[in-house]
Parts: structure tokens; sequence; C-alpha cells
């Protein structure tokens, strides 16, 4: 098993997605693009819903667990509600086969 750790982050928003909020989510990723021990992080929604989610890949728990730590009380200070979040172990050697984006 790897020390690398993926996050997968399911999210619920009820507000409005307006200009200001989307420039807030840019800024938002080159924040999170500075923090230490991120690899990578995927957007995701879910179109037509309110379903929004987030995929990283960290390069060890102590660094998840200190970003998850701040970054979902960010979250729920701007009205965003975790709904699911799981810390998964990576099996690099089958991921590689299918050319998963482990480098970093």
């Amino acid at each position: 098993m790897s020390t690398m750790k993926i996050w997968d982050l399911h999210l619920h928003y009820d507000g409005p997605v307006t200009e200001e909020f989307l420039a807030g989510t840019k800024q938002l990723a080159e924040s999170i693009a500075e923090e230490p021990g991120i690899i990578w992080k995927i957007w995701t929604v879910e179109e037509g819903t309110t379903h929004y989610g987030s995929t990283y890949l960290f390069r060890n728990r102590e660094y998840l667990e200190t970003y998850k730590a701040m970054h979902v009380k960010r979250l729920e200070a701007i009205g965003i509600t975790v709904t699911s979040n799981h810390i998964f172990d990576i099996m690099e050697d089958v991921s590689a086969i299918n050319n998963a984006p482990l480098q970093g």
C-alpha cells in the first residue's frame, strides 16, 4: 500500500451560484494549490442538483488530516454541508496499470 491517501468528499450547497461565488471558487482553488501535501484535487458537480464533490490526492495521512480539519470548518462557515467523506488507501501497483496520476 502507498503512504499517499485519497480523500473523497461530497457536499451540499443550497446557495445561489453567482459570479461572485464562482470567483470565490477560483480563489479557493488557487489557495488549495498552495497547501502543503496536496498533490491534486478534482472538483465535481452533479449537473442540475445542489450536489458537489472533491477528490484529493495527498502525500500522506498527516497532511490530509491537517487540511481536512481546517477545510471542513471553512466549508461550514460559508454554508456548505459535508454529506460524506472517506479516506482511502491507494493500491499503487494495479492503479499504475490503469494510468492513475499518482506522481506528484
